[in-house]
């Protein structure tokens, strides 16, 4: 059972309470991230995150790493458009012991000169290594082309020129803003119950806050139609991105595009890597991918090729596409993917990690509590019509855009998909 505690100063903490298991996960989520951002702040949400194991005013670096590896735990931290989380997995008998050095982490990081300089350039290389991955630039690329220069289009790891810019006292006053707990949410799963969560939250967690709760502003956001975008690189792939304006985080439209997704290119069955893969061997790699935020997200769909195959492999994505707007689903592709998404969801819930990330991103993103035997529910209720009509209202040649990587090709894969 998955339980809200809300505390005076606006902070919400998501328990749920797994005792057949030897484990606790625990999250702290903000919501922080790129989209937040403007062009002379860009990385610092991802900047931040990364300085958070950096030393506190009692452990240095190394006492951290030392400290969480000797009770075993697994601890790690991502930041994303919308929210960041820094989070850990231990055993049961140093969940709590884990459960304080995160919390010292969260409140009593120092961000000195010295790790901050070592630190910039650890995400430079990052930066550098993106560089080298066309995926990775295809991701940042339909991105700017479907929400320009506006919150979304934003890389999360922002520039180089920013990164070497930023400060001590640059964090400081972004986790002023951004760092309060009325923009908080902290997920526990696992053995522990919800009294045992309570007693930690008072104890390590709300006499630590140094910011009062704020406004946090909406971000700005824009959405281009039929915007093309182009990398050229010498690399032995491309990538293409088709991106289609698609809904919000929190919509009931959600299990519809679950569906969709799965049947189009979820998986090894699905219409987009049977036909350009496995019957036309146009694609090594071929998938959509939806993405999801508080504001327009997209549905995407992505391929790994070789350069010249770049327009049959475009006119066989616009044919699938065009073949189910005309003709629809078939039940036998529904029931198929009814299962796989309910199987999904019930391995999920065997895991005391999958269950604190689900539970915490919803409850900062949506504000209400995770609910698997609901969403099985929904899953349970789609209809073949259902998903045709959700298909045609978001597959629209006239809202989509487009990024390529890779070497020059001729061809106008705009041209293509109208």
């Amino acid at each position: 059972m998955n339980k809200i505690l809300e505390y005076e100063n606006g902070l919400k903490v998501i328990v749920s309470s797994m005792p057949w298991t030897h484990s606790v996960s625990a999250g702290f989520w903000v919501g922080a991230g790129s989209a937040y951002e403007d062009e002379k702040t860009n990385g610092l949400s991802h900047f931040t995150e990364h300085m958070m194991f950096k030393g506190t005013d009692k452990l240095s670096p190394f006492d951290i790493a030392n400290k969480f590896e000797s009770y075993g735990a697994n601890v790690n931290a991502f930041t994303s458009k919308e929210c960041t989380c820094y989070y850990v997995k231990a055993i049961d008998e140093y969940s709590e012991k884990c459960f304080e050095l995160l919390s010292d982490i969260m409140f009593n990081s120092t961000f000195s000169a010295e790790e901050l300089n070592k630190e910039r350039k650890v995400i430079v290389e990052e930066i550098n290594m993106v560089e080298d991955a066309p995926e990775d630039i295809c991701y940042d690329e339909i991105a700017t082309a479907t929400y320009g220069s506006s919150a979304l289009g934003q890389t999360i790891i922002g520039t180089t020129e920013n990164v070497l810019r930023f400060t001590g006292d640059d964090i400081r006053e972004f986790m002023s803003k951004f760092y309060t707990p009325n923009n908080m949410v902290i997920a526990l799963s696992g053995n522990l119950t919800t009294e045992i969560a309570d007693t930690w939250i008072r104890k390590y967690v709300l006499p630590a806050f140094k910011y009062q709760p704020c406004a946090k502003k909406k971000y700005v956001n824009e959405y281009n139609e039929r915007t093309y975008r182009e990398r050229i690189k010498a690399f032995e792939q491309s990538n293409i991105a088709i991106s289609f304006p698609t809904i919000t985080y929190g919509s009931d439209k959600a299990p519809l595009q679950l569906a969709l997704n799965a049947i189009m290119g979820g998986g090894m069955s699905s219409r987009l890597f049977q036909s350009l893969r496995e019957q036309k061997g146009l694609a090594y790699s071929v998938y959509t991918s939806p993405s999801i935020y508080t504001q327009k997200g997209t549905f995407c769909i992505y391929l790994n090729i070789s350069d010249y195959n770049t327009e049959s492999a475009v006119r066989l994505v616009k044919e699938e596409i065009d073949k189910l707007l005309k003709d629809g689903i078939t039940v036998e592709e529904l029931e198929r993917t009814k299962t796989q998404l309910k199987s999904s969801l019930i391995f999920s819930g065997e895991s005391v990690h999958s269950i604190m990330t689900a539970m915490g991103k919803n409850a900062l993103l949506n504000g209400d509590v995770y609910d698997v035997d609901k969403k099985i529910k929904e899953i349970n209720d789609l209809t073949v019509d259902a998903v045709n009509e959700f298909a045609r209202e978001i597959l629209d040649y006239n809202k989509v855009n487009v990024a390529y990587v890779g070497k020059k090709v001729d061809v106008n894969i705009l041209d293509i998909l109208k």
